[in-house]
């Protein structure tokens, strides 16, 4: 069974690569990473409070995802092929 951080890790870029628009796509990735090294050496409370922060930014990075397929933006000039 995988550790409650790696989960949590695997599931916000899960949800980041959901992002319609290319800009907030790449910013929610560049996020989720940054915020796992800085916080990587954390232990006790300040690791219990700093997951229940990442399940508060998952829970937003749904809600982000869902409204932008809802509406969807015109693709950018790096999304076209």
């Amino acid at each position: 069974m995988t550790n409650p951080p790696i989960q949590l890790f695997r599931s916000l870029l899960r949800e980041a690569k959901k992002m319609d628009n290319y800009n907030f796509r790449a910013y929610s990735i560049r996020r989720v990473k940054t915020g796992f090294k800085m916080n990587k050496d954390l232990s006790g409370n300040e690791a219990t409070s700093a997951l229940a922060e990442g399940h508060q930014q998952l829970e937003m990075l749904k809600r982000q995802a869902m409204l932008g397929q809802l509406y969807p933006s015109v693709k950018s000039v790096m999304q076209t092929s």
